[in-house]
């Protein structure tokens, strides 16, 4: 299947809430070869994806991006990488939010089981 160009702007689209923040789902829905969101939230809790996987590269703000239990340090300019299945979740230094860019692979509908975030179980 033959992908074609697919341009659009960032402050042309409307910014969707979530509990810390909000994302603008920039390319969504399997258009490209990536889903593109630009995410701006104080914190974001722990999920895991089924068969999505992530790379997030870091606009502003400090915090630490946790990733199957282990914490790294966030700032401008630094990328992650989490495949499909690690826990994962971020938290701002402060009250200025983390902003951050999110390629999703495989492109995808962001409400197909595949990509929607899951909850983490709790082992006793």
């Amino acid at each position: 299947m033959k992908i074609e160009p697919i341009v659009r702007y960032h402050d042309q689209i409307v910014p969707v809430p979530c509990p810390y923040g909000h994302v603008r789902r920039i390319i969504t829905g399997g258009e490209g070869t990536a889903n593109v969101h630009v995410v701006r939230v104080t914190k974001g809790g722990e999920h895991f994806h089924l068969a999505y996987d992530e790379t997030y590269y870091f606009l502003s703000g400090k915090g630490a991006l946790t990733i199957d239990k282990k914490t790294f340090p966030v700032k401008l300019g630094t990328v992650a990488v989490i495949p499909a299945g690690m826990v994962h979740s971020v938290l701002s230094d402060s009250d200025d939010p983390l902003e951050f860019i999110v390629f999703g692979t495989p492109p995808m509908p962001i409400d197909d089981y595949k990509a929607i975030p899951q909850k983490p179980q709790k082992k006793w």
